[in-house]
């Protein structure tokens, strides 16, 4: 198989060691970014995955050097130099706000709230969802809202009480498309209650230009990368559609022991030895835009990783590949680690990981009382 995939001359062939120690470096896992370079790391990522709003923290946490709750607190809510919405497979992000113009550009590609199947799922017309997303638009303007209010100011704008009833619906029907679309994002909570507000005005990349550049900088994060794992990740993208998305930029083919995937031109270069530990978080973008087979965790132990309902665990990540699982708890004030590796892990790991516990209870605002190892 890998005989014809290197045909090429521009073609470069690259072992998982290598690919593993390109992926560090891009994700600023082989060392910590110097101090205040948050919405940086998060811009070269591809944004921070926010289904726990707690995990995005870590991830940057485990990125960046002297990061804190504190400050990534008001980068999110005060300065809103990062923004929360529903961005790709639908799931929660916080991106950049300098980086919207590209993300809501490609996110305008996300039509599928106007098929024929998912109306009718609904029970909703076209001409609806658009007057939902226009409507949301408009009253989240200038303030933020629940959910309750924000349905409210729905019904009282368009006087459909069977809109209001969706918007009140836990799952973001109709919020999500509203966020696509560049109409909503998350506010600062309200004590348990969660605040909507408009993420103000963005001028949004043309939806072909704001593709390819999302292409670019997933291979730049990602990469070596397959179509196939483009189109995993921005969901809504063919694999044709994919390909065509990769051959529009300035790559590189890689044979990556025996599988075909691409590189940004000229990275493949730059792939060195890395060595690190660290202690990923539930949901980190490392683990999430890995490819479901290949080089960067044992298939043995895929399900500990992988879990049901689209869980991702929190990884023991040994120079780019996942040798564990790990859990922590914060209780009054003292900090309790445990780590599960699939093998035995050399001292050089353990003492890694020891370091790693030390830095997390400094972040939580906690002392480690106790690093168990299972």
């Amino acid at each position: 198989m890998s005989g014809s995939i290197c045909r090429r001359l521009e073609c470069v062939k690259l072992g998982w060691e290598e690919a593993r120690a390109l992926r560090l470096e891009r994700h600023q896992l082989h060392r910590r970014a110097p101090r205040g370079s948050e919405l940086r790391v998060a811009a070269r990522i591809c944004g921070l995955h926010a289904q726990l709003l707690s995990s995005a923290a870590l991830s940057l946490w485990a990125r960046v050097e002297g990061t804190s709750l504190e400050r990534f607190q008001r980068a999110l809510w005060r300065e809103r130099t990062l923004v929360k919405i529903w961005a790709m497979r639908g799931t929660l992000h916080l991106l950049p706000a300098r980086d919207l113009p590209v993300y809501l550009g490609a996110l305008g590609t996300y039509r599928h709230y106007l098929t024929q199947g998912w109306v009718r799922y609904f029970g909703l017309a076209p001409k609806e969802i658009e007057l939902v997303i226009e409507t949301v638009g408009e009253v989240l303007r200038g303030r933020a809202l629940t959910r309750e209010q924000l349905a409210d100011a729905v019904v009282e704008r368009t006087g459909s009480k069977k809109l209001g009833a969706i918007l009140r619906q836990g799952w973001g029907v109709l919020l999500k498309p509203a966020s696509y679309r560049g109409q909503l994002c998350f506010a600062e909570g309200e004590g348990a209650r969660v605040r909507f507000t408009h993420p103000g005005p963005v001028r949004q990349l043309e939806p072909p230009k704001a593709l390819a550049e999302l292409a670019r900088r997933y291979l730049g994060a990602y990469g070596p990368a397959t179509r196939d794992d483009f189109a995993l990740w921005w969901q809504g993208t063919s694999r044709a559609q994919a390909q065509q998305l990769i051959e529009s930029l300035e790559v590189t083919p890689v044979d990556l022991e025996g599988t075909r995937a691409y590189v940004l031109a000229g990275a493949a270069r730059s792939a060195a030895e890395a060595r690190s530990v660290r202690l990923l978080p539930a949901f980190d973008p490392y683990v999430v835009g890995a490819p479901r087979l290949g080089g960067l965790f044992p298939a043995a132990h895929k399900g500990r990783i992988y879990r049901p309902q689209g869980w991702i665990s929190p990884a023991l990540l040994v120079d780019g590949h996942v040798e564990g699982v790990w859990r922590h708890e914060r209780k009054n004030g003292r900090l309790e680690v445990q780590i599960e590796p699939f093998a035995r892990q050399p001292p050089r790991v353990r003492d890694g990981a020891a370091e790693e516990a030390e830095r997390l209870a400094v972040f939580l605002g906690a002392r480690l009382d106790k690093l168990a190892w299972r």
